[in-house]
C-alpha cells in the first residue's frame, strides 16, 4: 500500500466514523429539542409514565441528550458523550420499552423500540471504547 493509499483509507474511516457518530447523534439532538419545544407535553407524558418529578427531570433530559448528543456530532470529549448515552439508552430503554408486557396491538412496536434502543447502545459502546477517529473539534493545542 502506498503512502497515498494509506492517506485515502485514512480520509475514508474518518468520514465513515464522522458519519456514523452524526447518525448515533441525531436521534438524541431532535428528542432533546423536540422535548424543549414542548415541554409540557414531554413532562405530563413522562409523570405518566411513572416518571419523579417530571417538571424537572424532562428540561434536564433534554438539555442532557442535546449537550451529549452536540458532543458526540463535533467529537468532542465523544468518548464521554457516547458513555453517557450509552448508560442513559441502557436504564431508559427496558423502563419505557417493556415489550413482554405491552398489549398485543402494541408488542411489535415496543420490540422494535427497545431493539432499537439494543442497537444505539451498541454504537455508543463503540465510540466510548474505540474513539471517534480524527475528525473532531479539540481543544488542545498543538
Amino acid at each position: 500500500m502506498t503512502a497515498a493509499d494509506a492517506t485515502d483509507r485514512s480520509r475514508l474511516k474518518n468520514g465513515a466514523l464522522f458519519l456514523a457518530r452524526l447518525g448515533l447523534a441525531s436521534l438524541f439532538v431532535f428528542s432533546g429539542l423536540q422535548k424543549l419545544a414542548g415541554l409540557h407535553g414531554a413532562s405530563e407524558w413522562a409523570a405518566s409514565q411513572g416518571v419523579p418529578f417530571a417538571q424537572v427531570a424532562m428540561p434536564l433530559a433534554a438539555i442532557f441528550e442535546v449537550v451529549a448528543g452536540l458532543m458526540l456530532i463535533t467529537g468532542w470529549r465523544a468518548r464521554t458523550a457516547a458513555a453517557a448515552l450509552a448508560a442513559w439508552i441502557l436504564v431508559l430503554g427496558p423502563l419505557f420499552h417493556q415489550f413482554w408486557n405491552a398489549p398485543p396491538q402494541m408488542w411489535q412496536a415496543s420490540i422494535d423500540n427497545f431493539f432499537h434502543h439494543l442497537v444505539m447502545f451498541g454504537g455508543m459502546t463503540y465510540v466510548a471504547m474505540f474513539g471517534p477517529g480524527s475528525w473532531r473539534l479539540s481543544l488542545r493545542k498543538g
